[in-house]
């Protein structure tokens, strides 16, 4: 496997452990649809949550700050739609009903492969322009 899927994997991993902690119920990781993939599915507060995880690479996870490239940066337009278009296939595929709230959240991971250390960032409910 290639280094840069092998840290979003463990960035992955990393998200589905803070989102547990914090009170979230894992749907589902890794749901394909012939649009796209949805990292990981959860379900908080009655609201359904596809959130896309974005893992970099740092020295020191608390030094984030100085850094040219953020996580965020990687959610391209192109993969915005797709994210857009394979919730609502999900949704679909799934007979979840019109009525039940979602929204779309991006994980933005750090992680220090040195020291094996991450730290996890929620945007919630992003919107893109």
């Amino acid at each position: 496997m290639a280094e840069h899927n092998e840290i979003g994997k463990i960035g992955e991993n990393i998200t589905k452990t803070f989102l547990m902690k914090h009170g979230f119920q894992v749907l589902e990781t890794n749901y394909r649809n012939k649009y796209g993939e949805i990292d990981i599915i959860a379900k908080k507060d009655s609201k359904i949550r596809f959130v896309e995880v974005k893992t970099i690479k740092v020295r020191g996870v608390g030094n984030t700050k100085s850094l040219n490239v953020l996580p965020m940066d990687n959610l391209t337009e192109a993969k915005w739609r797709h994210l857009t278009i394979s919730a609502e296939g999900y949704l679909k595929h799934r007979g979840v009903t019109h009525e039940t709230r979602w929204q779309i959240d991006l994980a933005c991971v750090y992680l220090d492969t040195e020291i094996r250390q991450g730290r996890v960032v929620l945007m919630e409910n992003i919107l893109k322009e």
